[in-house]
């Protein structure tokens, strides 16, 4: 079931209805089964992985609780580890590997050939498998203790705002909203209810608006050259911004209607001043996660020059391991690998900037050099975008190779000018920017909710007006479900 689709605006009132009515100590129930049912339409046998998944982490973390030595602690994290990351690469990543393989033998004139199968990828897999093994890793060091209800746990797990596309939760931070009897909170309800309908406007209005202009270009890149191809990418990256950000108002303005918080997963991205701090405002609960689980577990406990050296490298490591859970394919390792480059680049020359900064005077400007930072992040990222997706590195290259062909810039203009998409979309960006801006620095939703409630109501309607005038209603997938 997706969140812009039919059956989800008669799905989720009639589980909040259900929810306040019935007694708390039947609630998690009625959220499990309505969790399962959300994912159980998709498919089936999709469930069977779900319910795997959630029974390993389980009964390995319970058996974890039980020991005191940390060390004896390992095989039971090991096992969570192997079951819950083979499946995760046995779907996704198997025939990638496969690829490789036979692309490897071939090239060394060997006669091995992996056979290849065709197997579909559970929805939601990628985010779920990383929320259990969070789970894991944290009743192992001992930062919390095992959940012992199976039934909340499993709703921890499978959820129905956050089983698809995240955010990726910790069990520290929503375990313990499970077993509070929440009472209805007309703030926290009105709070969900606009960021539903903001999230919607994102998906429906600019995202999907956007993806008719951008896969026109993108999937016939050979007729398109120079400034079609940069601004076409400058608009893949704001539409999946729209897409994936829109998606995650959805899914936590859903978890407020029933009273639960779930993590923020953007803020803002567009105006960091650094990769490190796009980062830091991009999908942060991947990066977060990554970097607790991840980097601060690779070896790093070395002097001097050794042991800086060897930070740099498990940034790079870890990034690329952010591409490579992305898809598998190889235009998202480079785009891991590029970010991880960017942000070693940036640690090491942090000292000469400093001193360019102060010889040419900027650091006397600090909104000129704000803005500085802020476009030259913006156009890394951009840039980027050329490994954004499920293609081959030879595509990439080339896309870049006609983006370097700026000889016909002036009719490329006028060719992107024919799209009907392709002014309304770039207002609709801008409008979209604007508006977060004013919301996150301006203070503008305490100074909106303080308006009459025929101005906010007003709003509403208006935005809703504009959501059924210019949205594309083709049911299309979130894009992020593909991962």
């Amino acid at each position: 079931m997706l969140f812009n689709s039919i059956g989800y605006i008669f799905f989720l009132p009639i589980t909040i209805l259900l929810f306040y009515l019935i007694p708390f100590r039947w609630r998690w129930a009625l959220l499990l089964a309505a969790s399962y049912f959300f994912y159980l339409l998709w498919r089936v046998e999709f469930v069977l992985v779900l319910m795997t998944a959630t029974l390993v982490s389980y009964f390995t973390a319970l058996k974890m609780g039980e020991i005191r030595k940390k060390k004896q602690r390992l095989k039971y994290l090991l096992l969570t580890l192997v079951i819950n990351l083979g499946m995760l690469i046995f779907f996704k990543y198997l025939i990638f590997f496969t690829g490789t393989v036979n692309h490897l033998a071939g090239i060394m004139g060997s006669g091995i050939r992996l056979p290849y199968y065709n197997i579909l990828v559970p929805v939601g897999i990628s985010f779920y498998t990383f929320q259990t093994i969070g789970y894991a890793i944290d009743v192992y060091r001992g930062m919390i203790k095992p959940e012992r209800s199976f039934g909340h746990y499993a709703l921890f797990v499978s959820f129905f705002p956050l089983v698809l596309a995240g955010p990726i939760e910790r069990g520290r931070r929503l375990l313990p909203q499970f077993h509070i009897d929440h009472s209805f909170d007309p703030q926290l309800f009105s709070s969900g209810l606009r960021l539903i309908l903001w999230g919607m406007f994102k998906k429906i209005v600019i995202a999907d608006r956007l993806s008719v202009f951008v896969n026109a270009i993108m999937s016939e890149p050979d007729y398109f050259h120079g400034i079609q191809i940069g601004i076409a990418i400058i608009m893949k990256m704001m539409m999946v911004y729209a897409d994936f950000s829109g998606y995650t108002d959805i899914a936590i303005g859903s978890a407020r209607l029933l009273g639960f918080k779930l993590s923020p997963n953007f803020n803002r991205p567009f105006s960091a001043r650094s990769i490190s701090e796009f980062w830091s405002r991009w999908h942060i609960t991947l990066t977060s996660w990554l970097r607790d689980y991840v980097y601060f577990s690779l070896p790093n406990k070395f002097r001097g020059k050794i042991s800086n050296r060897l930070l740099q490298l498990n940034l790079v490591i870890t990034f690329v391991l952010v591409g490579f859970w992305h898809g598998p394919y190889w235009s998202y390792i480079a785009f891991g690998f590029l970010n991880g480059l960017f942000m070693v680049f940036a640690n090491v020359s942090r000292p000469l900037m400093t001193n360019f900064n102060r010889i040419t005077r900027l650091e006397s400007s600090p909104r000129l050099l704000e803005t500085l930072n802020i476009s030259v992040t913006f156009l890394l990222v951009c840039f980027t975008g050329f490994f954004f997706g499920p293609h081959s590195l030879n595509a990439s290259f080339m896309m870049i190779g006609k983006f370097a062909d700026l000889s016909h810039s002036g009719s490329g203009i006028l060719e992107l000018l024919k799209f009907n998409d392709f002014i309304l979309g770039i207002l609709l960006v801008i409008f979209m920017l604007w508006f977060e801006y004013l919301v996150s620095v301006k203070s503008f939703a305490g100074k909106f909710l303080s308006k009459p409630i025929i101005i906010r109501y007003a709003a509403y309607l208006l935005m809703l007006f504009f959501i059924l005038l210019f949205g594309v209603f083709s049911n299309q997938k979130f894009f992020y479900f593909q991962f």
